[in-house]
């Protein structure tokens, strides 16, 4: 029990990141506007979570997660006083398209972050995954403020790429959260599907 005790003081930050961020989800699946401002409190936290990890790009992805739950909050609210903003779905086309801008992105972030050095604020210990995760999570941050269907194929496949990584390299609380977003995405798509067939 110390040994669990001391592991949670040492990753404070990472430990109420992830409650928050479960709490995040579980919100967002409810369709519950209340969802944004966990999301907001889970992204100051992780963002430290990921500076004390030396993973710069998911750290900045906070700030765009902050900026997404405010743009989230004024998307739903303000549909909600007309008339509430509906679950869609995306062409094949569009997610082509967006899949490819991902693809394109994450290769030249990759190549951006090989060219720093070490001292560098932002070199990465990982610049390939650390790109990976940056740019397809954004992605579907977008489309769920859009309340995209789809964006939770999206998470699906990230977080199991996520939970990998962050089980590999030793960073628990974000492989439990990771893992636990798979089953929050999949749940998130039958529950969201249900309103549009």
């Amino acid at each position: 029990m110390t040994e669990i005790t001391t592991y949670i003081i040492d990753n404070i930050y990472q430990f109420l990141g992830v409650i928050m961020s479960i709490i995040y989800v579980i919100l967002s699946i409810k369709e519950n506007i209340l969802c944004w401002i966990a999301l907001i409190l889970a992204a100051i936290l992780n963002m430290y979570a990921y500076y004390l990890i030396n993973l710069p790009l998911q750290s900045l992805m906070q700030i765009f997660f902050i900026l997404t739950a405010l743009y989230g909050w004024y998307n739903w609210s303000k549909k909600t006083k007309k008339e509430p903003l509906k679950i869609s779905t995306w062409s094949l086309q569009k997610h082509l398209s967006w899949t490819i801008f991902g693809i394109i992105s994450t290769i030249l972030i990759t190549g951006m972050l090989l060219t720093l050095n070490t001292n560098s604020a932002l070199h990465s210990e990982y610049p390939f995954l650390d790109a990976l995760m940056f740019v397809f999570n954004i992605i579907p941050m977008y489309m769920t403020g859009k309340k995209i269907l789809e964006s939770w194929l999206y998470f699906i496949i990230i977080d199991v790429i996520s939970g990998v990584f962050y089980g590999l390299t030793g960073e628990y609380f974000f492989c439990f959260l990771f893992i636990c977003y798979i089953f929050f995405a999949t749940k998130g798509y039958l529950t969201w599907r249900k309103q549009i067939v």
